[in-house]
């Protein structure tokens, strides 16, 4: 990912879930495909986990329960920054309590994670796509 793609991802990220509150979850098909759901303002923001993630919150946890229980705890939670990594897009939210929500960005065959603003899911103006081997693709309607 170039820096200029990096920097529009990123401005497209804040402006989806910054001062967002985290309002629902719906669980997929297998352990680590979750979708979250957003909303501020009127306005809905999802992401749909499909790897690797985890809850950084007062103890380091990896058992599934365990994570899914911090994560249950984050709802009506805001958002209060976010940021993706430049290497891969790994992302993350940390959320008012200071906990933070890492979505692994990379995996050798598989998406990774998407997140837009249109339900179910789609982007109505903005979709990103954590590609395999560490892209990551951006549609948007308009800049942010």
């Amino acid at each position: 990912m170039t820096r200029t793609e990096h920097l529009e991802a990123t401005r497209i990220l804040q402006h989806l879930f910054n001062a967002s509150s985290f309002v629902g979850i719906d669980f997929g098909s297998g352990p680590n495909h979750h979708l979250l759901y957003f909303k501020r303002d009127g306005n809905e923001s999802w992401l749909s986990i499909e790897g690797p993630w985890y809850v950084h919150s007062s103890g380091p946890s990896f058992n599934e329960d365990e994570q899914l229980h911090h994560l249950v705890g984050l709802r009506r939670e805001r958002v209060r920054s976010v940021r993706l990594t430049e290497d891969n897009p790994n992302l993350e939210l940390t959320f008012e309590s200071g906990s933070v929500l890492f979505v692994n960005g990379y995996h050798e065959q598989y998406e990774s994670w998407q997140a837009g603003d249109a339900r179910p899911l789609g982007g109505e103006h903005f979709l990103l796509v954590a590609m395999p081997q560490g892209d990551l693709a951006v549609f948007a309607e308009d800049d942010v």
